[in-house]
C-alpha cells in the first residue's frame, strides 16, 4: 500500500504541475512505484527477495532515472539550482553570496552563507572553461552535493544510533524513495542539506559528541535561520542526559562556529536582511513565490486579520511546546527528533508563506525517530551529587 500511495502522489503532481522537471520526475517515479507495488503484491518464485526488489524498483524509478535525466541539461531547472550556483560564484569572488540591492526575483538569494558552498563546485567548473555539456559540469551540479549531505546525514545518524536492522534500512530507503524526498533530490535539493546536517547533529549530540554535533547544527542554521527552532530542544536533551557542562561545551562551539559560518552574511548585512529575512517572510520589495495552499498561507491571503490569526496560532504552538519542553525534556534521540519535528510542522503549517517541500524536514525527523525508538533502551534519569542530570543506563 505504501508504493500505491507514493504512486498516487506522483500522479497527482503530474496532473497539477506544469513545471518540466516535475513532470519528468512524475513520469519516471509513477512507473517505478507501480513496478514496486506489483512486486510487493503478486506471487514471486521461491527465494525471491520481494522487499529488496520492490525497493530497487522504487529507487530506480523515483531517484536514479529522473536524477540522470534532469542532470543532463536538457530539462528546465528550478530557479533554486541557479541561485545556489550563482551564490557560490559570488562567495568565491567577493566573499559575499548576495547580489547587492537585488530587485528581481532571479537575483534574490534567500539562503545563508553555508548554502553557497554547494554552488562552489559548479562555479569551479565554469571557471575552468569546461564544456557545459561535459560530465564534469554534471558533477558540479548543486543537487548532487545537497543529496549527498542528506544521505550522509541519514545513514550517519543510523550508525551512531546503532540502527542496523533490516527493518531500519527498509524504512530509511522508503524515506529516500518517497515523493517528498526523491522529488526534492532530483528537482532542487535546497532543503536536503539543512535536513542532513540537522539529523546528524542531533544524533551526534544524543550520543555525547557535543563538539561535532554543534558544528552540524551550526551549519544547518547557517543554511536557513529556521533551524534555530531545534536549538532549545538539543540543549534540553544535553542538559537532561549529560549535564550542564556538556551542554555548555555544545553551546560554546555552536556560537563560535555560527560566527564563522555567518561572517559573509554579516559583511553585507543589508542584503542579508532584505533577501534572507524580509523576502521569505513576504514583506520584502520582491514578492516570494512560496505560496503553496497551506493553512498559514490561506489565512494570510485573507488580509490583516488572517495574518494576525497566523501569528496567534504560531504563538500558541510555541507556548505549548515550551511548556512541554520544560515539564518533560527529551532524554533520547527519538523524543528530541519528534519534538523538533512537531515544532517544524507547526511553523511550516501556520507561517504566512511556505511551500509543501518544507515538510521534508519534519518527515525525515519523524522517520528517524521511529527508527531510533526501536533500538533505544529505556533510560532512568538520576541526579548526580553535583546536581547534574545524567542518564543511568
Amino acid at each position: 500500500m505504501t508504493y500505491i500511495g507514493f504512486g498516487a502522489g506522483a500522479f497527482t503532481l503530474f496532473k497539477l504541475s506544469g513545471f518540466d522537471a516535475h513532470i519528468t520526475w512524475a513520469h519516471s517515479a509513477a512507473i517505478g512505484y507501480a513496478v514496486a507495488a506489483v512486486i510487493s503484491l503478486v506471487p514471486l518464485p521461491a527465494g525471491a527477495h520481494r522487499p529488496r526488489l520492490a525497493r530497487v524498483a522504487a529507487l530506480t524509478g523515483a531517484l536514479v532515472v529522473p536524477f540522470a535525466m534532469l542532470l543532463n541539461g536538457h530539462h528546465q531547472m528550478q530557479n533554486e539550482v541557479e541561485i545556489i550556483s550563482r551564490s557560490g560564484s559570488l562567495l568565491m569572488t567577493s566573499g559575499v553570496p548576495y547580489v547587492h540591492d537585488a530587485s528581481a526575483l532571479s537575483d534574490i538569494n534567500p539562503y545563508l552563507p553555508v548554502m553557497a558552498i554547494f554552488g562552489m563546485p559548479a562555479a569551479l567548473m565554469t571557471r575552468a572553461g569546461l564544456d557545459p555539456g561535459s560530465m564534469w559540469n554534471i558533477v558540479g551540479d548543486p543537487r548532487i552535493w545537497c543529496a549527498a549531505i542528506a544521505i550522509v546525514g541519514i545513514w550517519g545518524s543510523m550508525r551512531l544510533l546503532h540502527a542496523h536492522s533490516g527493518r531500519a534500512r527498509h524504512i530509511a530507503v522508503l524515506m529516500i524513495a518517497s515523493p517528498t524526498v526523491a522529488l526534492e533530490m532530483c528537482a532542487s535539493g535546497v532543503d536536503l542539506p539543512l535536513a542532513g546536517f540537522l539529523v546528524l547533529g542531533l544524533a551526534l549530540a544524543a550520543t555525547r559528541h557535543p563538539v561535532t554535533g554543534a558544528l552540524c547544527i551550526a551549519a544547518a542554521v547557517a543554511i536557513k535561520w529556521v533551524a534555530l527552532l531545534s536549538l532549545p530542544i538539543v540543549l534540553a536533551l544535553l542538559v537532561t542526559r549529560y549535564g550542564w557542562r556538556v551542554a555548555a561545551r555544545f553551546g560554546g562551539v555552536f556560537l563560535a562556529a555560527s560566527a564563522v559560518f555567518m561572517l559573509p552574511a554579516i559583511l553585507s548585512i543589508s542584503d542579508t536582511i532584505a533577501q534572507v529575512f524580509e523576502f521569505p517572510a513576504g514583506i520584502g520589495a520582491v514578492a516570494t513565490p512560496a505560496q503553496s495552499p497551506m493553512p498559514g498561507v490561506l489565512l494570510a491571503s485573507l488580509g490583516t486579520a488572517g495574518r494576525l490569526t497566523d501569528m496567534v496560532l504560531l504563538t500558541v504552538c510555541g507556548i505549548v511546546l515550551a511548556y512541554v519542553l520544560v515539564r518533560r525534556p527529551p532524554t533520547t534521540f527519538s523524543t528530541a527528533a519528534t519534538f523538533i519535528g512537531i515544532g517544524f510542522t507547526c511553523f511550516f503549517l501556520f507561517a504566512p508563506v511556505g511551500r509543501f517541500g518544507y515538510l521534508l524536514i519534519p518527515m525525515l525527523l519523524f522517520g528517524l525517530a521511529y527508527i531510533a525508538r526501536r533500538t533505544e533502551q529505556p533510560r532512568r534519569v538520576t541526579k548526580a551529587p553535583s546536581d547534574t542530570l545524567v542518564s543511568a543506563v
